[in-house]
């Protein structure tokens, strides 16, 4: 017997959950579901089983369709006529720190500049000095509750970079803590990026050959060391950094190595870092606050995903860049928050989303779907999450109001109610979503 079926003569699907009473189901699918750009079912429903969707549509054709009655009841749950939407896919952050940077952040807006920052040895090295500092059970708790927080705004699947390390044991360490935190049940995805090229540690910066061997050390120790546990390697190609040249070794060599390829590009200045992105096919290219438009070009003829971070702009007070040049040069677009502890830290992906629209040219429609469709093809896992869809994992939020549009239109407050995680209600953290 099929194991999506009830029965032998029952052709209805099987499934474990079931949630209704949504006023309009967003499903980011429109080829497939409902109408305009972002698949709207209204009064819709969807079920799962295995922590996988089944069956999505409208609610008067559930029964029908699904045995509904084979659901344990504890697992029928009721949105209460909201708005429900996939769950947000953070695709660009560096969650796995220890430290604070607020002195950092007070200065910087008192006139001093990242560049001038990072010179004194602040900026990324005080972080840097924190969590080489921190035991692996500091850095555990500190990232569950980061997750936890993820979750209670919305955020499903993030993407996490090491990076605070910049040497062989604390960059193994936070890849530890992330595979520790993936394995912990009912806590987002946690996808790893290994990001030990995130900038010069403090003991190779002495003398004229230190460059060139840290970047020997990235090459010939840690990329091979970092194989099994990283999905992506990921470079920060920028004149504070590493130069388009240091950064196209170290990225060929994760990729020969297995590693899919991600870039911190044009964020500061023109660096060439777009450029090498689409050269080498990176599933994504990040920030291009200085990308031409030939390098936008050059993206979008490698079907690299461009990858904007609203956060970053919004926190070092400078401009944003512009979403509809990516649209104008045919480039999909991710939003993602930069969480890190120095230039955006905040969690919040609603934030992204009006920061996007007030701030950088997008709609609504374009803003929702770079937060979860766009930002599962920046971790080419759009099979698996992003939309709304059978065959793909049951992580969803259910909003306080019954329409989407809320978002970007009442910001500065939590609008997620409920989250669900593969078909679990999220119920962690303090001030967590509504429980039941």
């Amino acid at each position: 017997m099929d194991p999506n079926t009830n029965s032998a003569t029952d052709t209805r699907l099987a499934a474990d959950f079931a949630l209704t009473g949504i006023s309009r189901l967003v499903t980011v699918a429109p080829e497939r579901y409902g109408s305009g750009p972002l698949g709207v079912i209204p009064n819709g429903a969807l079920a799962a089983q295995g922590g996988r969707i089944v069956w999505v549509g409208a609610e008067a054709d559930l029964a029908r369709a699904v045995a509904v009655e084979a659901i344990p009841p504890a697992a029928r749950h009721d949105a209460v006529g909201r708005a429900v939407l996939p769950g947000f896919v953070d695709s660009h952050t560096h969650f796995v720190f220890a430290g604070n940077r607020a002195e950092e952040f007070q200065l910087r807006h008192a006139g001093v500049s990242y560049e001038e920052l990072a010179r004194q040895g602040r900026g990324i090295l005080s972080t840097v000095r924190a969590t080489r500092a921190a035991p692996e059970e500091t850095l555990l708790a500190l990232g569950r509750g980061r997750l936890e927080s993820f979750a209670i705004h919305g955020t499903t699947t993030v993407e996490g970079k090491t990076g605070y390390g910049l040497e062989p044991e604390s960059e193994a360490r936070c890849l530890a803590v992330m595979r520790a935190l993936a394995a912990v049940p009912n806590l987002p995805t946690v996808v790893p990026t290994f990001l030990g090229a995130h900038t010069l540690p403090p003991e190779y910066r002495e003398h004229p050959g230190d460059r060139a061997a840290y970047v020997d050390l990235i090459c010939e120790r840690m990329l091979p060391a970092f194989a099994a546990d990283a999905r992506f390697c990921d470079v920060f190609c920028e004149r504070t950094a590493f130069t388009a040249d240091e950064a196209r070794r170290i990225l060929e060599q994760a990729r020969a190595l297995g590693y899919a390829l991600k870039l911190h590009a044009n964020q500061l200045g023109p660096t060439g870092g777009a450029r090498l992105a689409a050269e080498l096919h990176a599933v994504s290219a990040d920030h291009l606050d200085f990308a031409s438009d030939e390098e936008l070009d050059m993206l979008n003829g490698a079907g690299v995903v461009g990858t904007l971070l609203p956060g970053c702009s919004f926190s070092l007070g400078i401009a944003y860049p512009s979403a509809q040049r990516l649209r104008e040069h045919g480039v999909r677009t991710a939003l993602a928050t930069d969480f890190n502890p120095g230039t955006s830290y905040s969690e919040n992906m609603q934030m992204m989303i009006a920061l996007a629209v007030s701030a950088m040219g997008m709609t609504l429609d374009e803003a929702i779907t770079a937060a979860t469709r766009g930002g599962a093809a920046a971790l080419a896992m759009e099979a698996e999450v992003g939309s709304l869809e059978p065959g793909k994992r049951c992580d969803l939020i259910v909003l306080r109001g019954d329409d989407e549009r809320e978002l970007a239109y009442h910001f500065g407050v939590n609008l997620v109610a409920r989250t669900y995680l593969r078909g679990h209600l999220f119920m962690g953290g303090e001030g967590s979503t509504e429980r039941g």
